[in-house]
């Protein structure tokens, strides 16, 4: 039995690979955004982002659980990321002033905001068009 579970992804090794190191380049990357926003002193966009991050943890540990929705519903929320990332750079930015004691200047904010929008987006189509992520949430894995 146990054989049975250490070797339960054997003949996807391959897409459960791939599909770990988008899971762990999510976490990395989704936790700097979440940290630029409190360098930046961007508090409601922090508290916001912080939401955003929790529903995709919940989502990602979904979809590692071999629950089909939480594939459509992982996209979603990376989708929901770039939606409120180009939302920020368009509306809120230029009608923004920045802070006079910010740890990071506030000029660089369209240029990692930009980078997350295209990330984000790239990991949404990504996550629902990919065979090798599709076939990994069928088979079930662990992050390590």
């Amino acid at each position: 039995m146990l054989d049975v579970q250490r070797n339960r992804g054997a003949k996807h090794r391959e897409e459960i690979e791939f599909t770990r190191r988008l899971m762990w380049g999510h976490m990395i990357f989704g936790a700097v955004i979440i940290a630029l926003f409190l360098f930046h002193e961007l508090f409601w966009w922090f508290a916001g982002s912080l939401v955003w991050y929790a529903a995709s943890l919940a989502a990602m540990y979904g979809f590692m659980c071999q629950r089909a929705f939480c594939r459509w519903l992982l996209a979603l929320v990376y989708l929901a990321a770039t939606v409120a990332g180009l939302f920020f750079i368009n509306r809120v930015y230029p009608g923004s002033t920045p802070p006079r004691t910010a740890l990071l200047p506030y000029g660089f904010i369209p240029l990692w905001m930009g980078l997350a929008n295209l990330t984000y987006g790239i990991g949404a189509l990504l996550v629902l068009l990919n065979v090798r992520i599709r076939r990994a949430g069928e088979t079930g894995f662990m992050l390590w």
